[in-house]
């Protein structure tokens, strides 16, 4: 167009304006975030061998098949639903296809959570703003396939059910069903309960205000009551009843104690941990700044949530998506010229973010990688499955099958490409892994002096070694052992070590 012309008007009709780009804005980061990432995805491959097995012989795989520590091992298996879409997934197009549907399912969470946001604030501008917000805390999270995915966009679903539900009760009937899916996805679902108690002690506290202890006469009080009650009657809605519970409490304990550091407090050597803090000052100064108080209902909630929040790095994504709604509409308040009052024009502007936006996410689809010039010359398109795959050719070529010992978030993908043919010492499911094994595991990795008696007690065969930091002290304890063991094939970082036949 020259200068000073204007577009039409039924052209400038079909433009976007300044609404899309802000709704779309958090959601597309989202999107690109988790369709460009390269790095190793720790949890998938593990849920991808047990889907494989419960799809072939028709049954819930309810004890360990891929170690050779705890070999037969019962444990309950809450992740199963989910490990047969993952299943079905890879065999429709493989690791692309994953990466893609969990790029989607993130960005329909996201989408839903700024919409709640826009409802409760009044303000798309707030809503956008905490959207990025919570986009940086989740980014590390975000970017692996795992059932945990499918955890954030229920818990977005069942908050937003419970937020719309002040307006139409009726609402709360879904709450029970989205409950019932959750336990049999994920084991985060005990944060449904803990997100309906917080709304349920929110509706009791506002009734006794008005009735004091009359709760009946309130039609709120009772119908959260009820779908707290259904809701908890939806967990046992799974292969394990009650039983679910244990598996919860003994995984979060373990993981704790292990130090996984996923279950540790946030930290300021941490993505996380920063946007973590960031929340909590900005929070601050919110309820500081003059404007309306917070509700019971989001009081309750901060107080629930925070809590949770300071005692390990996995719970700040509740305590983030809870605080997203809650943050702009006090946002709104203290900055009343951020409410939406005037409809947007579309604008020529608005039309090309928009696009740009649309064509970020197309080139960050894993099937056009080669093309996206941020991978291509920012970052590398390489994976570390890709050489832990290449080594599990050399294997399969030479012996069909032994033991391998590694770190164990490579166990994973050994365990989906080699297993149950190969075994290896652990894999992702550590709350099977009893403390001598976890002990012995570490005392190998660090090099102690005992790490070939663990190796000949398990008969292992076969080493594979990260060049890095991780296997440094296990490195120089191998090169005073090479009458014993034989370095071998190697792809990126890691090393093959095969055990030398005994003279």
């Amino acid at each position: 167009m020259l200068p000073g012309m204007s577009l039409p008007i039924f052209m400038r009709s079909l433009l976007p304006t300044d609404t899309w780009v802000r709704l779309l804005l958090a959601p597309a980061l989202v999107f690109m975030a988790a369709g460009m990432d390269r790095n190793y995805q720790t949890d998938l491959w593990h849920h991808l061998a047990r889907g494989r097995v419960i799809v072939t012989e028709g049954r819930l795989l309810d004890e360990d098949r891929f170690t050779y520590t705890v070999h037969g091992q019962p444990f309950q298996d809450v992740n199963w639903l989910t490990q047969i879409g993952l299943y079905h997934l890879e065999q429709l197009g493989g690791l692309p296809l994953l990466q893609t549907v969990n790029a989607v399912l993130l960005t329909v969470m996201m989408l839903a959570l700024v919409g709640l946001a826009w409802h409760r604030a009044g303000s798309l501008l707030a809503a956008m703003t905490v959207g990025l917000i919570t986009f940086l805390g989740l980014w590390q999270q975000m970017v692996l396939v795992r059932p945990q995915t499918i955890s954030f966009l229920l818990f977005v679903v069942l908050y937003a059910v419970l937020e719309l539900a002040g307006e139409r009760r009726w609402l709360l009937l879904f709450a029970p069903f989205v409950v019932a899916l959750w336990a049999n996805i994920h084991g985060a679902f005990p944060i449904a309960l803990v997100l309906i108690g917080c709304y349920w002690l929110a509706a009791v506290w506002d009734a006794w205000k008005e009735h004091g202890w009359r709760l009946w006469r309130d039609r709120a009080t009772i119908a959260l009551t009820l779908c707290l009650l259904a809701a908890l009657l939806a967990t046992l809605a799974n292969p394990y009843t009650w039983h679910i519970y244990e598996y919860v409490a003994l995984t979060s304990g373990r993981a704790s104690g292990r130090k996984i550091d996923e279950w540790l407090p946030p930290g300021l050597d941490q993505l996380v941990g920063k946007v973590w803090v960031l929340s909590l000052v900005g929070l601050i100064v919110l309820l500081v700044l003059p404007g309306r108080r917070p509700t019971a209902r989001e009081t309750i909630l901060i107080l629930v949530f925070l809590p949770v929040a300071c005692g390990s790095v996995r719970m700040v994504a509740w305590w983030l998506l809870i605080l997203a709604p809650l943050a702009a509409s006090l946002l709104a308040d203290r900055w009343p010229r951020l409410r939406d009052v005037e409809p947007v024009e579309p604008s020529v502007g608005a039309g090309v973010v928009v696009g740009l936006l649309l064509a970020g996410m197309v080139f960050c689809l894993p099937w056009l990688e080669q093309y996206n010039p941020v991978l291509t010359k920012l970052r590398t398109t390489h994976r570390v499955e890709y050489d832990l795959e290449h080594l599990a050719q050399e294997l399969r070529h030479h012996h069909p099958s032994g033991r391998i010992f590694t770190r164990f978030e490579w166990s994973e993908y050994l365990t989906w490409t080699l297993g149950p043919e190969y075994l290896v010492f652990m894999d992702g499911r550590i709350e099977i892994i009893p403390d001598r094994a976890w002990s012995e595991y570490t005392a190998v990795t660090r090099g102690r002096t005992d790490w070939e008696k663990i190796l000949d007690h398990y008969e292992v065969n076969y080493l594979l070694i990260d060049q890095g930091p991780y296997h440094a002290e296990l490195r120089l304890a191998l090169d005073t052992a090479r009458d014993r063991w034989k370095a071998g094939e190697s792809a990126g970082p890691i090393t093959l070590w095969t055990r030398k036949p005994p003279r």
